[in-house]
């Protein structure tokens, strides 16, 4: 199996990097600081190991107990897509039990920025926003549902 990355940000409370922590599906685990230039530099760093895939995570305030998908993120040269099928992406996520819903607008922040940074050199990035933690009912069950992603979805299908 190739390598896929999986990325959340840091923060003491922050469920991204919880999520990252706890997932035991083998992937490379990376924690991303709060910072726009340093997480890019890191992420840019990662794409050059040549990943199958690049998830990242990050926390969304208005969100409870469901998964947003980012289908893409906002940079000076415009909007830039990810060439994952997103659609597919929340299809997993509700087949599988945890619900999903495709996102337009990853952000104005950390998250939009390192997604775009990502996507403008590495098409086969995701970002995945989830809840805060208050906002997660069963964080046992987003860690499920993350492992079973990381290792059952088909980034291949058309």
């Amino acid at each position: 199996m190739e390598e896929i990355v999986f990325a959340g940000f840091d923060g003491d409370v922050n469920p991204a990097r919880f999520l990252v922590e706890r997932v035991s599906a083998l992937c490379r685990k990376v924690i991303m600081p709060n910072d726009n230039a340093l997480s890019a530099a890191l992420m840019r760093g990662e794409i050059s190991r040549k990943p199958f895939a690049v998830i990242m995570t990050g926390q969304k305030l208005s969100i409870r107990s469901k998964i947003a998908v980012e289908r893409f993120a906002r940079a000076d040269c415009g909007i830039i897509e990810t060439d994952i099928d997103c659609g597919r992406v929340v299809r997993f996520f509700r087949e599988n039990g945890y619900d999903a819903y495709l996102s337009s607008g990853a952000g104005n922040s950390y998250c939009n920025a390192v997604y775009a940074e990502v996507l403008k050199l590495y098409p086969r990035g995701l970002f995945l926003h989830i809840p805060t933690m208050e906002n997660i009912s069963d964080f046992g069950e987003l860690v499920k549902a993350f492992d079973k992603f990381i290792r059952e979805f088909d980034f291949e299908q058309e």
